[in-house]
């Protein structure tokens, strides 16, 4: 069952990161595109936060939680846990908090705003705020990775 659990973590984190990237991708192309593109992208970018980073950060918390219990009345846990379990385990929940209580709803508002009319100038505050929480879950969702990778 623990390998089960495992690809779930895995799976969830590809989905999460792969979501993210393109994402990320799809924010650059905002910024450049032209004016005619942009309800295209946005609604694009708002379908790569609710079909592939939403479902990745939720099946990564849940795996890792139930990951994390299931160590409880191992041998592990008598000698207590490695650092690296728990940078991996505080960086990855701080940045899906970020993504379900900042990132999440501000790219949900924005597909639902005018680049361009009266709300011009809070979708470009929002545009803001969803780069640089987008940003700050990447560098978090890194060291993620990195101290999981060093627990191997």
């Amino acid at each position: 069952m623990r390998h089960l659990w495992l690809f779930a973590h895995i799976f969830g984190f590809v989905l999460w990161m792969g979501g993210g990237f393109a994402a990320m991708n799809v924010g650059i192309a905002i910024r450049r595109g032209a004016r005619g593109d942009l309800p295209a992208l946005l609604a694009l970018s708002g379908r790569l936060h609710r079909a592939l980073i939403l479902p990745g950060v939720v099946l990564t918390v849940i795996s890792g939680l139930i990951l994390t219990l299931r160590l409880y009345g191992s041998a592990t846990s008598v000698g207590g846990f490695p650092t690296q379990l728990m940078v991996m385990q505080g960086a990855g929940l701080i940045a899906a908090a970020l993504v379900l209580m900042v990132n999440f709803p501000t790219v949900s508002r924005l597909t639902r705003l005018d680049p361009h009319g009266e709300h011009a100038p809070l979708f470009q505050m929002l545009s803001r705020r969803a780069a640089l929480s987008g940003s700050m879950t990447g560098l978090l969702a890194l060291v993620a990775l990195i101290g999981g990778v060093l627990l191997r």
